[in-house]
C-alpha cells in the first residue's frame, strides 16, 4: 500500500478532475487496439494529443471542424485499397472502421473539454471493440487489469476524484466479486454459437496446410517453421514418439511430380470400419487456421469427429477451409497396421506403376520378384536394397529428374528427406506387386510434450508409407533406411537441441500454461461444460481438490477485503490514537476534519477539567503525539510510551463510566 502510494504520489488531500479521470480510462482501453492502428490514425491521435496538451481552453468550432476533416481523411489513408463494400464484407475490416470513427468522435468531444454519455461510455466501447481483434492469454489478463481500471475510475469520479481510497474501495469489490465469478463462470449454462461470423466472410489468413497432394520436386513439402499447427492435450500421457502419427492425405496416384488421393466417388464408403486393434486413446486438438480441409487425428482414428467426414482411407475434413482456431475431440487405436478388404478401385491405385518411367527400379524390382516369393520377404529384401544405396537423408537435396524421380533418387542423387524416400519405397514395392500408397500428415516430436500436451509444429510435416501385407496396411518409416545424415543437418539438429534447454523448457512451460488456459478459460464452451460436470460426477477426488481449491480462494479474498478495508492514517501515531479517538465519539466529542489532535485534546481538555486523572494522561498523550509528529522522534520507545497512555486513558474513561 505504501508503495502505490509513492508510486502514484498522491496526498489524500489532492483530487483529480473528471475530465483526468476520463483521460487515464482512455489510455487503458486504447493501448491494446493502438497495435492495429495505421500510421494515418496514429498521426491523427497525436495530432489531437498535442492540442489537448498545449491548448489548455476549449478549442473554436473552426479548429475542431479542421481536426475532424484530418480525421476522415486520416481513416480514408488507412482503409485505402479496402475500402469497398466487398472488403467491409469481412468483419475485421468493419471493426477497424468502427474504432477510427469512435476515435474520431471521441476526439472531437475532448476537444470541447466538455463531457458527456457518449464520452463516458466510450472506453467501455473500445474494450468491447478490441475482444474481436485479440484471443490470447495476454488479453485476457490484460482485460481483467483494464475492468479493474475502468471500475476504479468510476469509484474515484463518486469519490470526488480520491484515487488512493477508490483504489481501496475498487480491491474490495474485486474480491468480493471473484468466488462469485468463478461460480458463475464453471457452471453457468454456456451458450455455443458455432464460430459465428456475424454475416461476415472469413478473414484471409496466409497459412499454408496439406492439401492432399505430395510433391518430390521443387514444391516438396519441407516446412522447417517452428509456428504451431496444433495443439493437442490427451486425456492421460503423451503416448510414445513412435505412436505420434498424426494422419492427412492418403495419396495413390504418381504424377510424376506429385502424387494424389483417389477421386471421391472412387471410394467405396459402404465398406468403411473402425478398428479395434491398438490402445486406444482420447485427446482434443486445437488446430490453427491453415485455409485447407483436412483435419489431422492419430493413426488410426476410432472416430468420425463433429461435423466432419471421414472415409474409407481415415481422412478426415470439413466443407470449409479452415479460416479459425478449431476445437475437436478424437479418438484413435494406436496401432500401425489394421485389417482392410481391398476393392477393384484402391487395388488398382495401389498397384499401378510405369515400368518405362523408371527402368533401373524395375530391373532390381523383377529380380527381387525371381528369388523372392513371399509380400514379407519382398519387403525385407527392399529395405535391404535401400540401406545398400548408401541414401544419405537431407534437407538440402539435389533436384531429381522428374521424368525418372525413382531411379534419379536411388542411382544417381541419393539425398533426400522424407517425400523422395516415401515416393521411391512405394513405386518400389508396387513393382514388387505389394499394393502400397503414401500417407502425409504430422510426426510428432515428444520433446515437445509436457505431461498430457503436445506441441505439434510445421517443421514435424512428415510422409510414409502404407504397404498391404497379410490384409492389414502396415506403416512403414521409410527414412529409417537411409545409412547417412548429411553433416550440416546433423550438426544444425544438435544445435537445436542443445541451444538454451533451460529457455526450451521454460517455453514449453509456457505453451503448456497458454494451452490449459485457452482450452478451459477462452475456449469453455458447453461441451467442455458438460465434460468437467461429468469428470466430476464420476470422480470424488476432483470434487474435494475444488471444494478444498474454491474454499482457499474465499479465504485469500477475505483476507484480501480485511486488509483493504482497515482505515488509512496519516501517520503511524495517529492510527495509535484511533481507540482513544472512537471513545471519545462515543461520548459525543467527535473531530472534525479540519480540526487537527492538538486543538481537538485541548478543546476536549478545557470541557473536562474536573477530571483530573483523565485530563492528566490526556495532556501526556498531546505531548507525545506533538513530539513523534512534529519534533521527529519516532523511536519505538516514545510509540511504545503513546501506546501504553492511549490504554490508561482509555482505562480511566472506562472506571469513570
Amino acid at each position: 500500500m505504501k508503495f502505490l502510494k509513492n508510486l502514484l504520489n498522491i496526498k489524500q488531500e489532492r483530487k483529480l478532475s473528471n475530465l483526468t479521470l476520463l483521460d487515464m480510462a482512455y489510455v487503458v482501453s486504447l493501448l491494446p487496439l493502438l497495435v492495429m492502428l495505421k500510421a494515418p490514425m496514429v498521426l491523427f491521435m497525436s495530432i489531437v494529443l498535442a492540442i489537448l496538451i498545449f491548448k489548455k481552453t476549449p478549442v473554436s468550432q473552426k479548429l475542431i471542424f479542421f481536426i475532424f476533416s484530418i480525421g476522415v481523411i486520416a481513416v480514408y489513408l488507412s482503409l485505402y485499397g479496402a475500402f469497398s463494400f466487398r472488403g467491409l464484407s469481412r468483419l475485421k475490416l468493419f471493426l477497424e472502421l468502427l474504432v477510427y470513427i469512435l476515435i474520431i468522435v471521441v476526439s472531437m468531444q475532448r476537444l470541447t473539454k466538455e463531457i458527456n454519455f457518449y464520452l463516458i461510455i466510450s472506453p467501455f466501447l473500445f474494450l468491447a471493440l478490441s475482444l474481436f481483434f485479440y484471443h490470447s492469454i495476454t488479453m485476457l489478463i490484460y482485460v481483467i487489469f483494464e475492468v479493474f481500471v475502468l471500475l476504479w475510475m468510476i469509484l474515484a469520479h463518486r469519490m470526488s476524484g480520491d484515487l488512493m481510497e477508490s483504489f481501496r474501495s475498487t480491491m474490495v469489490m474485486f474480491m468480493y466479486s471473484l468466488p462469485w465469478v468463478v461460480v458463475l463462470f464453471i457452471f453457468f449454462p454456456r451458450i455455443s454459437f458455432d464460430h459465428a461470423t456475424y454475416g461476415f466472410k472469413g478473414e484471409i489468413q496466409k497459412h499454408t496446410g496439406h492439401d492432399g497432394t505430395m510433391y518430390i520436386d521443387g514444391n516438396a513439402l519441407l516446412v522447417l517453421s517452428d509456428r504451431i499447427v496444433m495443439e493437442v492435450g490427451f486425456d492421460k500421457e503423451v503416448p510414445p514418439a513412435s505412436k505420434l502419427y498424426f494422419r492427412g492425405s492418403t495419396l495413390y496416384i504418381d504424377k510424376k511430380d506429385h502424387w494424389e488421393p483417389l477421386a471421391k466417388n472412387s471410394q467405396d464408403e459402404s465398406r468403411f470400419f473402425y478398428p479395434t486393434n491398438g490402445i486406444k486413446t482420447d485427446y482434443k486438438v486445437t488446430l490453427y487456421p491453415t485455409q485447407k480441409k483436412w483435419l489431422y487425428m492419430l493413426d488410426v482414428p476410432g472416430m468420425t469427429i463433429e461435423d466432419s467426414l471421414l472415409n474409407s482411407d481415415f481422412i478426415s475434413t470439413v466443407k470449409k477451409n479452415i479460416d479459425e482456431p478449431m476445437h475437436y475431440a478424437a479418438s484413435s487405436y494406436l496401432t500401425s497396421s489394421y485389417k482392410d478388404t481391398l476393392n477393384s478401385t484402391v487395388y488398382k491405385a495401389s498397384t499401378y506403376y510405369d515400368k518405362s518411367q523408371n527402368p533401373e527400379t524395375f530391373l532390381v524390382a523383377q529380380d527381387i520378384i525371381k528369388i523372392f516369393h513371399t509380400k514379407k520377404e519382398r519387403l525385407s529384401a527392399i529395405t535391404d536394397f535401400f540401406k545398400n544405396q548408401s541414401l544419405t537423408y537431407t534437407l538440402k537435396p539435389d533436384a531429381l529428374d522428374i521424368n525418372r524421380s525413382t531411379d534419379s533418387f536411388l542411382f544417381d542423387k541419393k539425398r533426400g528427406y522424407c517425400v523422395h524416400f516415401t515416393s521411391s519405397f512405394v513405386t518400389m514395392a508396387r513393382m514388387v506387386e505389394i499394393p502400397s500408397r503414401i500417407v502425409t500428415g504430422f510426426k510428432a516430436d515428444k520433446s515437445e510434450s509436457l505431461n498430457s500436451y503436445l506441441a505439434v509444429k510445421g517443421k514435424n510435416a512428415h510422409s510414409w508409407a502404407e504397404l498391404y501385407i497379410d490384409k492389414h496396411w502396415v506403416r512403414y518409416e521409410t527414412t529409417a533406411t537411409a545409412s547417412n545424415i548429411d553433416l550440416d543437418n546433423q550438426i544444425l539438429a544438435t544445435k537445436n537441441k542443445n541451444k538454451n534447454p533451460l529457455l526450451k523448457k521454460i517455453n514449453l512451460y509456457l505453451m503448456y500454461t497458454k494451452y490449459q488456459v485457452e482450452t478451459w478459460i477462452l475456449y469453455y464452451s458447453h461441451i467442455r461444460q458438460l465434460q468437467l460436470l461429468n469428470y466430476a460426477k464420476n470422480n470424488p477426488k476432483f470434487i474435494i481438490i475444488f471444494v478444498i481449491t474454491f474454499i482457499s480462494l474465499i479465504i485469500l479474498s477475505f483476507m484480501t477485503i480485511v486488509y483493504f478495508k482497515r482505515p488509512s492514517y496519516s501517520s503511524e501515531a495517529l492510527a495509535i490514537l484511533q481507540p482513544l479517538l472512537k471513545a471519545l465519539k462515543k461520548r459525543g466529542y467527535i473531530r472534525e476534519k479540519d480540526t487537527s489532535i492538538h486543538q481537538f485534546l485541548l478543546e476536549y481538555i478545557e470541557k473536562n477539567s474536573h477530571q483530573v486523572k483523565h485530563v492528566e494522561t490526556l495532556k501526556k498523550i498531546d505531548i507525545l503525539y506533538e513530539k513523534i509528529l512534529y519534533s521527529g522522534d519516532d523511536s519505538n520507545k516514545t510509540k511504545l510510551e503513546l501506546k501504553k497512555s492511549v490504554k490508561s486513558c482509555l482505562k480511566l474513561q472506562y472506571q469513570k463510566n
